[in-house]
């Protein structure tokens, strides 16, 4: 009798168990979505909010931007601004990264929104299209990232 109801109790439990659904992790983290529009500025730009430059939302908190560095081996130095490099809007390189201001390809470094100096810099190994994402699915912590397109 006492093995019945064991195997009774376990049956209901793996019943029940495929009902069960975990959160993912867009309903953990809080993403930030942005209420103003960002743009690539850099020594590339002469630090100007330029169109093709705009950030694009490509997933809840994701967004990117495309550029074009042309010259293996250059320091390019940027920020992630909106048109008036507003507070809150104005991220650069957060003093908790480990790396500082310089990114390396396909690694994130944490970003601080509330900087005026601390820009990121990149010195691209070839010439080519990158692209460079920011992540606020954890507003308190934007990540920036650099691919090679």
């Amino acid at each position: 009798m006492k093995r019945i109801i064991t195997l009774a109790v376990v049956s209901l439990l793996t019943a029940c168990s495929s009902q069960v659904q975990l959160p993912s992790i867009d309903d953990v983290l809080p993403s930030k979505e942005l209420d103003k529009t960002m743009y690539l500025r850099g020594d590339f730009t002469l630090w100007d909010a330029e169109p093709q430059y705009q950030f694009e939302k490509v997933a809840p908190g994701i967004y990117q931007a495309n550029v074009k560095f042309s010259t293996p081996g250059k320091v390019y130095e940027f920020k992630i601004a909106d048109a008036d490099f507003s507070e809150g809007y104005n991220c650069g390189y957060s003093e908790a990264a480990p790396a500082g201001q310089s990114l390396t390809l396909g690694q994130a470094s944490l970003a601080d929104c509330n900087t005026i100096y601390n820009y990121f810099s990149f010195t691209p190994a070839a010439k080519g299209r990158y692209i460079v994402s920011i992540d606020y699915r954890d507003y308190d912590q934007p990540k920036v990232t650099i691919t090679k397109r």
